[in-house]
């Protein structure tokens, strides 16, 4: 229950990013309030791991570069969400990049990529999908 409780607060802190790092694009454009958002949380992680960190962030040589597109995906997705907001709204954009998200997940989970247990796609989340995309639907309808 903690770790569902921990992603439905980062789901609500990801809706409130978008509109606030929107805003912010209004004043200093969009790739600058990529930017500067990336930045702010990049202070804030450095702080974290000064404090409470294992101190093994120079084994980062140990691992593949691929490991490391992680933070380039992030930041196309604030990128993206800028983009978005003012367009489509809040409430579309978080449910497109759900769906997306879900997407992906299945494919993931499927395939067992990097290094996780394979759970087979099946009647259930074909479903899931359909609902989403739905709803997705009936966003844009208003």
């Amino acid at each position: 229950m903690l770790y569902i409780t921990l992603m439905i607060l980062a789901g609500c802190l990801t809706a409130m990013q978008a509109p606030i790092n929107a805003a912010l694009s209004r004043t200093v454009g969009i790739l600058e309030s990529s930017f500067i958002s990336f930045a702010c949380g990049t202070l804030f992680l450095g702080l974290a791991m000064l404090f409470f960190g294992r101190g093994q962030v120079w084994r980062v040589a140990e691992t593949p570069p691929w490991q490391w597109v992680g933070g380039i995906f992030g930041a196309v997705l604030v990128l993206n969400t800028i983009i978005a907001v003012p367009r489509i709204g809040v409430l579309a954009t978080a449910l497109a990049m759900i769906l997306g998200n879900l997407l992906m997940a299945a494919v993931i989970d499927n395939y067992g990529w990097f290094g996780l247990p394979v759970t087979p796609f099946g009647w259930g989340r074909l479903l899931g999908f359909v609902l989403v995309l739905m709803g997705l639907v009936l966003i844009f309808r208003r």
